[in-house]
C-alpha cells in the first residue's frame, strides 16, 4: 500500500509540474488521485491496527519518507487530517536522529 501511495503521488506530481497543462488529461489525473487517495485509506486502516514496533522497521522508513514526500508535495490532495494513523507513525520517524540528520524540502 505505501509504495502504491507513492507511486500515484509520484505520478500526480509529474502530470502537474513537468506536463504542459494543455496536455494533461482529467480523467487520467482523477483516476491517479482516487488511486491515491484509496491507497491512503488501506494504509491508514493497516496502521490502526499495527503494534508499535520496539525499533525503527521498514514500515517506519517506508511510512515516514513516502508521508513526507507526499506532505510535502501535494498536500492539498492528500490531507494530513484525513489520514491520523500514517500522520502520527511519519511524526515518529521524522523525529529520529537520522531523519532529523538529513531533513526533507
Amino acid at each position: 500500500m505505501i509504495l502504491a501511495a507513492c507511486e500515484k503521488a509520484v505520478q500526480h506530481v509529474y502530470e502537474h509540474r513537468l506536463r504542459p497543462e494543455e496536455k494533461q488529461h482529467q480523467p487520467w489525473i482523477a483516476r491517479v488521485t482516487g488511486q491515491l487517495l484509496a491507497a491512503c485509506r488501506e494504509w491508514d486502516a493497516r496502521l490502526a491496527d499495527r503494534a508499535a514496533a520496539a525499533q525503527p522497521d521498514q514500515v517506519l522508513v517506508t511510512s515516514t519518507v513516502v508521508w513526507s514526500f507526499i506532505q510535502l508535495m501535494i498536500p492539498a490532495v492528500v490531507s494530513a487530517a484525513a489520514f491520523p494513523h500514517i500522520r502520527a507513525l511519519a511524526e515518529k520517524g521524522e523525529a529520529l536522529p537520522a531523519f532529523q540528520q538529513y531533513p526533507l524540502g
